[in-house]
């Protein structure tokens, strides 16, 4: 699905907070990790705040593609991605890409010449991480049994 969603990336709206609290939680689901993405979206939602920022790519109502992100606190050219999720059906590469670029471009805008996530290397972070790797960031480290047995915290970087 990506001519409906043919758009460019655009920031956080409030009229975009239930739309986006649906996808999260289709995207996660009940996991350890939804209440960490539903934090920084509140954050993101009040403003104002270099490290909690969100894009969104959405019509008509429907959010297809959030991107959670920020500059890292104490880095002087830093920037993280705290979570990225599509809906089911959404193309990968097409929507996928646009959010991608539009999240780098932002936080080249802001001075930050990498973007580092730290991801659960987790079956349910599946897409997110596949999303990750497709668009330019590359497995940098990784921390076996981190969140449980099993289940390692990967640090991923994409240089800007």
């Amino acid at each position: 699905m990506t001519g409906y969603f043919a758009l460019d990336p655009r920031p956080l709206q409030p009229e975009d907070s239930q739309a986006t609290r649906v996808l999260l939680m289709g995207a996660l689901g009940i996991t350890p990790y939804i209440d960490r993405a539903l934090e920084v979206l509140e954050l993101a939602e009040r403003g104002n705040d270099p490290e909690h920022r969100a894009l969104v790519i959405a019509r008509d109502g429907t959010v297809a593609a959030l991107a959670l992100f920020g500059t890292i606190a104490g880095t002087a050219r830093g920037a993280r991605v705290h979570m990225a999720v599509l809906a089911p059906g959404v193309d990968l590469e097409d929507v996928g890409m646009r959010l991608m670029d539009a999240v780098a471009g932002a936080t080249r805008g802001s001075g930050a010449d990498f973007l580092l996530a730290e991801m659960p290397d987790d079956p349910a972070l599946g897409t997110t991480l596949a999303l990750l790797r497709q668009h330019g960031f590359r497995d940098e480290a990784r921390v076996p049994d981190f969140f449980r047995d099993g289940v390692a915290l990967t640090f991923l970087r994409r240089a800007l």
